[in-house]
């Protein structure tokens, strides 16, 4: 029996979801930690014996399957489900499995769900299910290339997407996946979490420069024990001295466990009007309830040296955070001297002025400590995205 056994859902088309998990592997083997991947449709089609020869004729078989019946493709899935799970079942105890599949598909403008909770739970038996999403333009702008335009058209049956299709896109592959980690921790009878993560987070040296994020998905399919992290922060009024001391705690805090960055879903650099409403709410909607209610900790980060500006997402990340019972810290060196904010935003003893006064705190106050076990990892992380620097 392997390690971990994850399942790893998304859009199939958009993400570069194949070129993120192979990036994940690689990083992974850096590590020392091997991964093994077994993707659904392959294995639909192999057990089909049907054979292709590239991508393009690979996504037309899997249009079909869409195009048939529904009860003769729900049979074929959980025979795939079965098959991989033999196949896990042979693997060492040093190695992780992932099953990518779609948790939902587009199809005809329709977003049809894949109940397939009972099999993947019987079977499967995941530790842990992650939904991958990136910024909506972003997928927007992949579905424009030729292959996504060809995948849309035969398997979506659509030319085009709108923004506001791509977010129900993503809206239902979380909410079917929250039900199959649910469904299969009553099964299985261990917590099965669920997590969402932005699959490109901005470099650690520039800003501008987007990278894949595979030092928390390596962390995502390898950790049985995980602590994780939602960094709170005004985004929308930093100055480029305050983000820098940010991004520096940021990174910082990724020696402790995987860290959930907002910046990692960058709005649009411009978009339409009639967007504008259905963009704001899901942002929303993607921090409070897909990041701050599920992860272990939120940490706000407000380094201003001077009256810090308001910043309400801080606040009400921080505000959602107490409701879901969630271990709360705040780094704000003036301006908490409110009751509203020590006692009651955050406990008394999780207030620091200052960065260095957090991480002490979390190493050697807190009960259990955290141990920096990443930092290794964090900076193998650096490494790779200045490769990355020097090759953009």
């Amino acid at each position: 029996m392997p390690n971990m056994v994850s399942i790893v859902t998304g859009p199939i088309v958009g993400l570069s979801s194949t070129t993120f998990l192979t990036e994940t592997k690689k990083f992974a083997a850096q590590l020392g930690k091997e991964i093994v991947v077994f993707d659904l449709f392959d294995e639909v089609l192999k057990r089909a014996e049907i054979n292709h020869d590239d991508f393009y004729e690979r996504v037309n078989y899997i249009g079909e399957l869409f195009d048939g019946y529904e009860y003769q493709f729900e049979l074929m899935r959980r025979n795939a489900y079965l098959s991989i799970a033999r196949q896990i079942d042979k693997l060492p105890d040093t190695v992780n499995a992932v099953v990518r599949t779609p948790a939902s598909i587009e199809w005809r403008g329709v977003d049809i769900e894949l109940k397939d909770h009972r099999t993947i739970a019987q079977e499967i038996r995941p530790d842990r299910i992650v939904t991958l999403i990136d910024a909506e333009w972003k997928i927007l702008e992949r579905m424009k290339g030729k292959y996504a335009r060809h995948t849309l058209s035969v398997v979506a049956k659509q030319k085009e997407m709108t923004l506001e299709r791509i977010l129900d896109w993503l809206a239902s592959e979380v909410s079917r996946s929250e039900d199959w980690a649910e469904w299969a921790s009553y099964v299985t009878g261990k917590k099965v979490r669920h997590y969402v993560l932005g699959t490109e987070i901005p470099c650690y040296e520039d800003e501008c420069i987007y990278v894949k994020d595979v030092d928390n998905m390596v962390k995502l399919l390898t950790e049985k024990e995980l602590t994780t992290f939602y960094t709170s922060y005004s985004m929308t009024v930093a100055t480029d001295e305050v983000r820098d001391k940010i991004n520096n705690m940021i990174w910082r805090l990724r020696n402790y466990g995987a860290v959930f960055d907002p910046a990692s879903i960058e709005l649009g650099p411009e978009f339409e009007h009639k967007d504008k409403s259905v963009i704001f709410a899901y942002t929303v909607c993607r921090d409070l309830r897909w990041d701050v209610k599920k992860v272990d900790i939120v940490v706000a980060f407000h380094p201003y040296a001077d009256i810090p500006p308001l910043s309400t997402g801080m606040l009400d990340e921080i505000g959602h955070a107490r409701a879901f019972k969630k271990e709360r810290y705040m780094v704000m060196p003036v301006g908490a001297g409110s009751p509203f904010t020590i006692d009651n935003l955050v406990p008394a003893k999780h207030f620091f002025k200052e960065g260095d006064e957090f991480f002490k705190f979390i190493e050697n106050v807190r009960k259990p400590p955290l141990t920096p076990l990443f930092t290794e990892q964090t900076q193998k992380f650096g490494e790779l995205q200045k490769k990355a620097l020097l090759n953009s």
